[in-house]
This record gives structure tokens, C-alpha cells and sequence, in this order.
């Protein structure tokens, strides 16, 4: 026995019992994925993505002659549905649950992050020709601040019900 009066064993069934209501609780049942796999795939579903934007932008304006605000548009959101299916399943281990949650949350980033989008390509598309630069410098900087809020803030888990 020990000084406290608890026994090594009286201790260990303590933090037996803890762990186990811990791992009743939701959200030890549903651990949040590793941040260095959550890194890495983020980073892939980035590449792909750039890929698919920039790419689109380039095909679209420059070889059917899409206006550059409309194929600016359209690249961006094939971009975002690509980029929001890869990337809630590479944030999130919660399968379907919190679909509508993520989505909105998403959907809000996506809207900021448009509308810097939109401004700056746009802005440098009637100063000069460097509308791709602008491009790959919002990309860059989105990307930043991007991971933060998908991994802290768009891709958490589902809240309880109410």
C-alpha cells in the first residue's frame, strides 16, 4: 500500500476505468487522423488540383478563348469539387458522417478564397499578361493558410446531436 492509501492495483483499475469511458466518449472512437499522413495527402490532392485549375484556366482561355474572368470561373470550380472530395477523405475518418458540416464549412472557405482568386488573376490579366503568375501566387498562399483551417476548423469531427 502506499502513502495516499491507494494500493498499485487500486490505481490501475482507476486508469482502467478512465480509459475506457474515455474510449466511450465520440471522439476517441473516431481518432483524428496523424498529422504528418494529413500533411502528405493534402499536399498530393494540392498537386492535383493546381493541376486541374491552372491547367483548365490555361486550356480554356488561351485555346477556346474563354473570357479570362469566366474561365477563371469554371477552373476554379472543377477545382474545389475535386479538391473537397480528396481532401475530406484525406482529413476526416468519419465516413459520411459530418458530410453536411464539412460541406458548408468548405463552402465558406471556398467563397473567400474565390473572391481573392477572382481579384487578383483578374487584376493581373488587365495590368499585363501574368495572370498564371497571379494564379500560382494565390494557390501558394492559399495553400498556407488552407491546411490550418481544413485541419482545424472544416474537416473536425461531426458535432453530436442535439
Amino acid at each position: 500500500m502506499s502513502v495516499s492509501g491507494t494500493t498499485a492495483t487500486e490505481r490501475d483499475m482507476s486508469d482502467l476505468e478512465a480509459s475506457s469511458r474515455a474510449a466511450d466518449s465520440p471522439s476517441a472512437s473516431m481518432p483524428r487522423p496523424r498529422l504528418q499522413r494529413q500533411l502528405f495527402w493534402y499536399l498530393v490532392v494540392g498537386g492535383l488540383t493546381v493541376v486541374v485549375d491552372i491547367g483548365l484556366l490555361a486550356l480554356l482561355h488561351e485555346s477556346f478563348g474563354v473570357p479570362l474572368g469566366v474561365a477563371t470561373t469554371v477552373a476554379f470550380c472543377t477545382a474545389v469539387v475535386v479538391n473537397f472530395l480528396l481532401n475530406r477523405t484525406a482529413m476526416s475518418s468519419w465516413g459520411s458522417r459530418g458530410l453536411t458540416q464539412h460541406a458548408l464549412r468548405y463552402g465558406a472557405l471556398v467563397v473567400f478564397n474565390y473572391v481573392i482568386t477572382l481579384a487578383v488573376v483578374t487584376t493581373a490579366g488587365h495590368v499585363g499578361d501574368r495572370y498564371l503568375v497571379a494564379k500560382v501566387a494565390v494557390v501558394a498562399a492559399s495553400t498556407l493558410w488552407n491546411f490550418l483551417l481544413y485541419r482545424h476548423w472544416v474537416f473536425t469531427p461531426p458535432r453530436p446531436p442535439s
